[in-house]
């Protein structure tokens, strides 16, 4: 078992994971050619596609060959041919009538669509996942005093290139901050995550830290390969740097909806949600489960339920 102790970041340990990057990145894509072209087609992915037939057939035959089945027309919030280019489409919304928010507002909705990797409890401060690594939960989400959540539950949700890159509001209540952390771009994928690499803690991050009158929460959009994008509808001029952590707050705590939209990727990535400890809360999803936003993924326990 390997622990994140989150080592200061000297200029070797910098370097190390830089090249550790480049490998993940040179593996999965097969090789420098590939990881060329793919770094190649991250940029032209911003890139306005002038024709809607093309727009059309691209988007339809690119995903389903290689994401299949492809993408799910009857969930985007616009017809395909509206997308100006991949990142658009990346970005794009989800028809509401097709992600119905569970009327039980008590329990965590699930923050986004993806494939959980991890449910668990954190414990003595840290959060172990099933790859064996431990993680501090204050490396995680920047803050000193993790104290609220000793004992809260949190869940690991990987998106893949076809699901909806928008990140939501697992209650109904504040954001207290937003939180900016520089770092690397390390694979996210599961199959490459390893102990002498903690990706949770060593990527670049956004934490919402959020309030509700059930408990307070925090959502962690961890950035993967080819993400140099992480936006927030609250907060359209936040522009931080790459050197150091920056925290954005507004002059009273921003109202958020249960299932309202926090913020977007511009690629494939992770979300880790993480929960107080009181109320107590009990798991309704596990690992390798497909999940959709808006879905609970933990039931809170109430005053009259039975043990």
């Amino acid at each position: 078992m390997s622990t994140d102790d989150s080592p200061p970041l000297t200029l070797g340990r910098r370097l190390s994971i830089r090249r550790e990057q480049f490998s993940q990145a040179r593996r999965i894509h097969g090789g420098l050619g590939g990881l060329c072209l793919a770094a190649a087609a991250v940029r032209l992915s911003r890139l306005p596609i002038p024709s809607r037939r093309l727009r059309r057939r691209l988007y339809r035959d690119l995903y389903a060959r290689m994401y299949p089945p492809g993408l799910d027309e009857a969930e985007a919030d616009r017809p395909l041919e509206e997308y100006r280019s991949f990142n658009d489409l990346f970005t794009r919304g989800v028809r509401p009538e097709r992600r119905p928010i569970a009327a039980d507002a008590g329990d965590f909705a699930c923050p986004c669509d993806g494939t959980v990797q991890d449910v668990g409890r954190v414990e003595n401060g840290r959060i172990l996942t099933v790859k064996g690594i431990e993680y501090s939960a204050a490396s995680l989400l920047a803050v000193p005093d993790v104290g609220p959540f000793e004992g809260g539950r949190f869940v690991i949700v990987f998106l893949s290139p076809i699901d909806c890159h928008r990140v939501f509001s697992p209650v109904s209540g504040r954001i207290e901050a937003m939180v900016h952390v520089p770092g690397a771009r390390l694979l996210v994928h599961p199959p490459f995550q390893r102990a002498e690499y903690p990706v949770y803690t060593s990527n670049e991050r956004v934490i919402f830290h959020l309030a509700s009158e059930e408990a307070p929460c925090a959502v962690v959009m961890v950035a993967g390969w080819g993400v140099g994008n992480v936006s927030s509808p609250h907060a359209p001029g936040f522009r931080p740097g790459a050197r150091r952590v920056e925290s954005h707050t507004w002059p009273s705590p921003q109202p958020v909806e249960r299932g309202g939209w926090l913020g977007t990727f511009g690629l494939g990535s992770t979300v880790v949600l993480i929960t107080s400890a009181t109320p107590e809360a009990t798991p309704l999803v596990s690992p390798n489960e497909k999940v959709r936003y808006g879905q609970p993924v933990f039931r809170v326990a109430r005053p009259g339920d039975s043990n």
